[in-house]
């Protein structure tokens, strides 16, 4: 299956270590297009309830195209790469209009 950057599918995160994110839930693709193509492995972001105002999180309003049913936020500074067998369900697709804020938090966490 060939999965698109910005996508929102459910991933099962789990087995987790420390402070790792949890659980099976929404997490947007990252990787780009280009590598998607014929990869084993996608690289992820969870989302997570609430509004948060660090430097690497994305704040995200629900839509219908996003299919988000309240306010959350991207976590970038828990990046996952992941074999394709945990990505599951597509939930919806993230609006263009949060790549920009998604490629600055980025910038912050990698110190780019």
């Amino acid at each position: 299956m060939f999965y698109r950057q910005l996508e929102i599918r459910w991933v099962d995160l789990e087995p987790t270590k420390g402070s790792e994110t949890q659980k099976k839930r929404p997490c947007v693709i990252i990787q780009s297009d280009i590598v998607n193509r014929g990869s084993k492995t996608v690289i992820v972001a969870p989302i997570l309830p609430g509004h948060k105002n660090w430097l690497f999180a994305v704040n995200i309003i629900p839509t219908r195209d996003n299919g988000l049913d309240k306010e959350r936020h991207i976590n970038l500074k828990q990046l996952r790469v992941v074999d394709i067998s945990r990505v599951q369900n597509l939930q919806g697709t993230l609006e263009k209009e949060y790549l920009k804020s998604i490629q600055d938090a980025l910038k912050i966490v990698f110190g780019f």
